[in-house]
């Protein structure tokens, strides 16, 4: 196992554990800290939906920034413990809920709950194109609050993650081989 260190906000300079092997992929820290920098007008008080959790650190980042609750999806059971031990760390495991399912399924869960999310982050292992099919999926479901934004990360030899549904692509952010494209709901 490893750690990384939140970037900015309340938890500046805590430790997080990261999963042992190449399985998960933590995003660097100076790439937190420009996703929280992004996000900021929209985090004070805002519910995240992070669907590829790894080791939490994203939700955690924003968490630390002014987000209030995150819903964390780890297909991972070993990892999803990680989470669990990280948010216990933290002291935010009331306000983390941890699904260990894959994206799809735990979507189906979230939306027989009827809840709404601020800001979605999508940010799967590189290589697997799982980005498409999960924008693709929310951009059939009524979970994204009005004014809220879906995040998609990719490496920069994957395929651009397209507009899909509901969903309509406003911005895309490089830096070097990482990619973050940002997401809107089209207004109805």
């Amino acid at each position: 196992m490893g750690f990384v260190k939140i970037s900015s906000g309340k938890f500046k300079g805590r430790k997080i554990v990261t999963p042992a092997g190449f399985e998960t992929r933590p995003l660097l820290t100076r790439l937190r800290k420009s996703l929280a920098d992004i996000l900021r007008p929209k985090l004070a008080g805002a519910r995240v939906l992070d669907l590829f959790g790894g080791s939490g650190a994203i939700a955690f980042e924003l968490l630390s920034n002014g987000a209030v609750s995150a819903v964390v999806v780890e297909i991972n059971p070993g990892t999803a413990d990680i989470i669990s031990q990280n948010s216990r760390d933290l002291g935010v495991e009331a306000d983390v809920e941890i699904f260990r399912s894959d994206f799809a399924a735990a979507l189906s869960m979230i939306t027989r709950r009827d809840e709404e999310f601020d800001i979605i982050v999508v940010a799967p292992p590189y290589g697997f194109c799982l980005q498409q099919k999960a924008v693709s999926l929310l951009g059939t479901l009524k979970i994204l609050k009005t004014g809220g934004v879906v995040v998609a990360q990719r490496e920069n030899n994957e395929p651009v993650v397209n507009s899909s549904g509901q969903l309509i692509l406003v911005r895309t952010k490089s830096y070097g081989r990482t990619v973050f494209e940002f997401f809107e709901g089209i207004k109805t």
